[in-house]
């Protein structure tokens, strides 16, 4: 039997999409996205509530690249982190001067960021 080489091709590229698509979904979303998780973790995210409560006057925010070094900067002080993903990319682990934490992702979209840290305190952020 001859199988047509073309739609071969094209269900083993479906299959792979579906795949990578089906696989290491944040509970909170998206569902659906072209972007990786990398892209749509880097840049700078500003903190605008902890665990329900407005943190927005404080101007905290993250920075993230994608090289693995990072930004914190809250209360007109700046300090230098390096970031990795962890769990299979659920999760990220940031280290300050040997101080590790890791957080728990929720939800990660273009301009939408939600984790939780150790404590399981939920942090939600906002792409500027």
């Amino acid at each position: 039997m001859k199988t047509n080489f073309k739609t071969t091709a094209a269900t083993l590229a479906v299959a792979a999409v579906i795949f990578n698509f089906s696989s290491c979904k944040y509970p909170e979303g998206p569902n659906f996205t072209l972007k990786s998780k990398t892209s749509r973790l880097t840049g700078e995210w500003q903190v605008m509530e902890i665990d329900g409560e407005d943190a927005e006057d404080f101007e905290y925010f993250l920075e993230f690249d994608k090289g693995g070094e990072g930004t914190v900067s809250a209360f007109g002080y700046d300090e230098d982190f390096e970031w990795e993903w962890i769990d299979d990319k659920r999760g990220i682990e940031i280290d300050s001067d040997g101080d590790k934490t890791e957080f728990e992702i929720q939800k990660l979209t273009n301009d939408e960021m939600i984790f939780e840290d150790e404590e399981k305190t939920e942090w939600l952020l906002e792409k500027q």
